[in-house]
C-alpha cells in the first residue's frame, strides 16, 4: 500500500475528470471516472467507497468555505459543430 504522506501530488500525471458513473452490490461498489471518451473503472469495498465519499465531501466543504458555493447548474456549452456548418445535399455542386 502506498504511504499517502510520501506522495507529491504535483509529480503525478493527471487527467481532467468530467464525470462519474457507477453502481453497487452488497459487497462491492463499481464506478468509472470519465475523461472525454476515456474511462477508468474501479471496484471498491463498501468501506473504501465510503471513505472516498467522506474525503471528497470534506474537500468540497473546504473548497466552498474558501471560494464560495459551487454552481451546479448545467454548463451552457455550445457544440463546436453547429447545424449551420453542416453542408446540405447538393451544396458541392457549382
Amino acid at each position: 500500500m502506498i504511504d499517502p504522506t510520501k506522495i507529491d501530488m504535483n509529480q503525478l500525471p493527471k487527467k481532467l475528470c468530467d464525470g462519474a458513473i457507477g453502481t453497487y452490490g452488497k459487497e462491492v461498489f463499481y464506478f468509472a471516472l470519465t475523461s472525454g471518451n476515456n474511462l477508468d473503472s474501479y471496484a471498491a469495498t463498501p468501506q473504501v467507497a465510503k471513505s472516498i465519499a467522506v474525503w471528497i465531501g470534506e474537500q468540497v466543504t473546504n473548497y466552498e468555505k474558501q471560494f464560495g458555493a459551487i454552481d451546479m447548474s448545467p454548463a451552457q456549452v455550445q457544440s463546436p459543430i453547429q447545424m449551420a456548418d453542416l453542408k446540405k445535399p447538393g451544396d458541392d455542386k457549382k
